[in-house]
């Protein structure tokens, strides 16, 4: 490594520490990530050199401009600088970095003509020299000591005896310079205390000031304050009693000479270091391995300590109580200082540390009422028991919450302990408490309004959010790539392995709210991405304590529950509102798809499913095999419906389902025997993708059902219909009769008192429905009841069986009709085949038709079979005229 990298990696690692903190030493890790990111970056970056030519085109024109504008003393300290630096130096070097620093001045200059002072660059001359300091050197060197007044006197013979006693007089005036110039360098290299005396202080301070002494400025310390100091420790030093200073009270040593008195005030101070956390004498800190445990020693206290004026078991019940309340307190400092990873769990442990800080300054304060100068408040440790109790008790529930095992989380834990405190009207419990769980539920609450007012699960600790991505698509969680069953599939409510929701139980009640409204913000982004998002400051709202908690009579958990509904309620009616708006305009009509589920399935037209069902049974009458043809089936249905406005025939498809007419053992590979095989008659219409969210693709089957009911009512009635009308057979005519009303009623029944109640039910609540959760539950409700009402059931099967059961004989009562018809026609053939000795049979698709077949003619068997059929024209042809009344009344 060169030496440019270690000096340009030395700037960066210091930069780095200055502007995030981190250094090798505290966070190895992450200061080595930032490190290697930001060398990285300057390696591979993108920008190149300042082109030195344009800062020079750039200088060149600012002079012309300046000449231009009538300022051409500027323009000549520009053009006189600008010669001046390019005589200095190379701006086109390789490494000379000037370009770059003019081309900044270039780009930090503002309108220089009206801002720049000609005399500023005064300020810039260098050459001026600092000015050298008059020594006495100096002095000599440019008047020497020379001439008489400089020679040396001897006064000493003609001085006095006040003068006599000072050497320093009489020394020549060249030694007396030179040991005041050495004395003085000896004063400020080791400076001299001196004790000054008090008699004389003030004219000792101004002989010092006068000669720049520096010990004039050193100031003594109160070495009686710092003996009064020791003397108030009496850890350190023994107070001991005497016999007018003991009460008869104590009684715990058995000699004056083993107690220590102890004064109340001291025992006071003593117990408010206590509860501040900090060591003392009086209690003592950590037992069996748990430090934050304060108690006492009985043996030790009798033995060493005594409160004055106060029995020694009245001593350490009192000390006893602060005991208890110091340890509570060293728990919750002690938990205050882990470590924790979730935003929640760090957001009560801030909030614990407030409480504490105003803790802390309330016992300052009642500490500085005692110590206080000129104080004179009465000091009693039951009075100080009695100011405390109220600060401090609130602590005792919050201790409670913290030592339990989190089974649940603490903010469940501080709701429940907030309402149980109101309950036994602990008000400033119950206050301390709830003011905390407002902290953490602001923190709680941040990525559910992210989640609500963007769609978008937080990154970072997702695996303690309410909302979970149940699918992972590539890209991010808002971008499903199935949106037909997005609503449905894409996200849902994290849950325990017990199966409740993963959240605090105030969240339940309204969890899928929160879940529906983030929904819908992305379900919105794919229906309308043009649409604004929802912006916090369209909701303002914030849940504190004093918003929320505005009596004491009303519970905590009706006040905070109606408050939180209200925040969920403003957010989500917001975007459900929007949401709705889009689902019922013109492009994705939500009442028009509910209409062309209707025509299509439930026959609300009844021309147009009869002009569907009749084209379909007159090609299976036909015995025409391409009937069931996809192709054909498709084109037929969108022929039908290509006129009416609520369907889109692109969208609508029909088929049938293959193999499934030719059954074991049957000879009806066609379906022309019975209504059964209309079951496999499919037909599909592709709702738009927001619709099928709320109409979902399971429901199809109940539709599928409904339709194919229908079809096998029409398919009866059609056959009835078509049937050929005897006069002399007044019995067939009755039973038919009896068939088409039976199919009318059923019909009737369906289309009238079932399917078009609940449609015109189906649109009313959609149309209030508040969002799409609610849609879905109102298609639900109203499928099953479709399910149930259309005999369709699991407890209604009975009778939907019974009723298929008649159509099959109505279908049978047809062909044999049918047979009895044709067998008329083919009774003279039949005699002219037995001549010839022809025995073959004329249909063998015809059940009960006429036939001289072994085993289709009713006439071999000597009877009928089922409900159709009779004896046959074997004797003479005609047989349906002969045998009427035979075959009426097997019928």
């Amino acid at each position: 490594m060169t030496t440019t990298q270690l000096k340009v990696r030395s700037l960066l690692e210091e930069l780095i520490e200055r502007e995030t903190g981190l250094n090798n030493e505290n966070d190895p890790e992450n200061f080595t990530i930032a490190r290697d990111y930001a060398l990285n970056k300057i390696k591979t970056h993108k920008f190149g050199r300042t082109n030195h030519f344009d800062v020079i085109s750039r200088l060149d024109g600012m002079e012309e401009k300046f000449r231009v504008l009538a300022t051409d003393a500027l323009a000549d300290a520009l053009q006189s600088r600008v010669a001046t630096l390019k005589e200095l130096t190379d701006i086109g070097g390789a490494n000379n970095f000037t370009p770059e620093t003019l081309h900044l001045l270039l780009e930090l200059s503002r309108d220089p003509i009206k801002y720049t002072r000609l005399e500023d660059l005064d300020l810039l001359n260098t050459d001026r020299t600092p000015e050298k300091e008059l020594t006495w050197e100096d002095i000599i060197a440019d008047d020497p000591l020379e001439g008489e007044i400089w020679d040396d006197v001897d006064f000493a013979a003609e001085s006095s005896d006040a003068w006599s006693g000072d050497e320093v007089a009489v020394l020549p005036i060249r030694e007396r310079l030179r040991r005041a110039r050495d004395e003085a360098q000896t004063q400020i290299s080791k400076p001299k205390k001196k004790k000054r005396r008090r008699d004389d202080e003030e004219s000792d301070d101004d002989d010092d000031m006068d000669n720049g002494d520096v010990e004039s400025f050193v100031v003594e310390g109160d070495h009686e304050g710092l003996e009064e100091m020791k003397d108030a420790q009496y850890w350190e030093r023994r107070v001991e009693a005497t016999d007018e200073e003991v009460d008869v009270a104590l009684g715990g040593a058995t000699r004056l000479d083993d107690v220590w008195l102890v004064s109340e005030l001291q025992a006071l101070r003593e117990v408010i270091f206590m509860l501040l956390g900090h060591p003392c004498v009086l209690l003592k800190r950590g037992r069996d391995g748990d430090d934050c445990v304060v108690w006492i020693d009985p043996e030790e206290l009798e033995n060493r300590f005594a409160l004055r004026h106060t029995s020694m078991k009245g001593f350490e019940s009192i000390l006893e109580w602060f005991s208890a309340k110091g340890t509570e307190l060293n728990r919750i400092r002690a938990f205050t200082q882990t470590k924790e990873d979730s935003p929640e769990k760090q957001s009560f442990i801030a909030a614990i540390e407030e409480k504490l800080a105003e803790l802390n300054q309330e016992l300052i304060t009642i500490e500085a009422k005692y110590v206080g100068q000129g104080s004179s408040q009465p000091v009693s440790l039951i009075a100080l028991q009695s100011q405390l109790d109220p600060l401090i008790r609130p602590f005792a529930s919050l201790c409670r919450i913290i030592t339990n095992p989190p089974i649940t989380s603490y903010l469940e834990q501080l709701y429940l302990s907030a309402c149980a405190l109101q309950s036994v009207n602990n008000i400033p419990s119950y206050i301390f408490i709830a003011t905390i769980f407002f902290s953490c539920l602001r923190t709680y609450l941040r990525p559910i309004r992210l989640w609500m007012e963007t769609g978008s699960i937080p990154l970072g600790g997702t695996g303690d959010f309410l909302i979970q991505c149940t699918k992972s698509p590539e890209g991010s969680a808002a971008e499903t790539p199935d949106l037909g069953s997005f609503w449905h599939t894409q996200f849902s409510l994290r849950r325990t392995p017990h199966g409740s929701i993963a959240a605090p139980s105030f969240i339940h009640p309204i969890a899928s709210r929160i879940l529906a409204t983030g929904k819908s913000v992305i379900f919105l982004s794919h229906l309308a991405p043009s649409s604004p998002t929802l912006s916090q400051d369209d909701t303002a709202y914030d849940l504190t304590y004093s918003s929320v908690c505005t009596s004491h009579l009303a519970p905590f958990s009706s006040l905070f529950l109606a408050a939180f509904n209200r925040w969920i309620s403003a957010r989500h009616h917001n975007i459900s509102s929007r949401l709705r708006a889009h689902l019922f305009s013109s492009s994705t009509n939500l009442h028009r798809s509910l209409d062309a589920l209707e025509f299509l399935y439930f026959s609300r037209n009844g021309h147009l499913f009869d002009q569907l069902s009749s084209t379909i049974f007159r090609k299976l009458d036909q015995k025409s095999a391409a009937w069931s043809d996809r192709f054909l089936l498709t084109e037929n249905v969108q022929t039908v419906f290509q006129d009416h406005p609520c369907v889109d025939i692109n969208r609508l498809r029909m088929s049938v389902k293959s193999g499934l007419f030719a059954r074991p053992g049957s000879k009806d590979s066609l379906g022309r025997k019975s209504v059964h095989p209309l079951e496999n008659v499919e037909i599909t219409y592709q709702l738009p993708w927001p619709i099928l969210n709320i109409v979902t693709i399971d429901s199809f089957a109940i539709y599928r059902s409904v339709f194919t009911f229908l079809l096998q009512l029409r398919r009866a009635r059609y056959l009835l219909e078509r049937t050929q009308k005897r006069a002399a057979d007044k019995q067939a005519l009755r039973i038919r009769q009896k068939l088409l009303w039976f199919t009318g009623v059923v019909v009737s029944y369906l289309t009238d008192l079932v399917l078009r109640p609940l449609s015109e039910r189906l649109r009313k609540e959609m149309d209030k429905a508040a969002d799409v959760d609610e849609m879905v539950t109102v298609h639900k409700r109203f499928v099953q009841d479709v399910k149930e009402q259309c005999l369709l059931g699991s407890k209604l099967q009975p009778i939907h069986r019974g009723i298929i059961a008649v159509l099959n004989l109505a279908v049978k009562f047809c062909r044999l009709q049918e047979g009895f018809h044709e067998g008329d026609k083919g009774g003279r053939d039949s005699r002219m085949r037995r001549r010839e000795g022809s025995c073959s049979s004329d249909d063998e698709d015809m059940d009960g038709g006429s036939s001289r077949g072994s085993q289709a003619s009713p006439s071999s068997r000597g009877g009928i079979d089922g409900l159709g059929g009779c004896r046959g024209g074997g004797e003479g042809g005609g047989g349906y005229r002969r045998g009427t009344g035979r075959a009426g009344g097997v019928c």
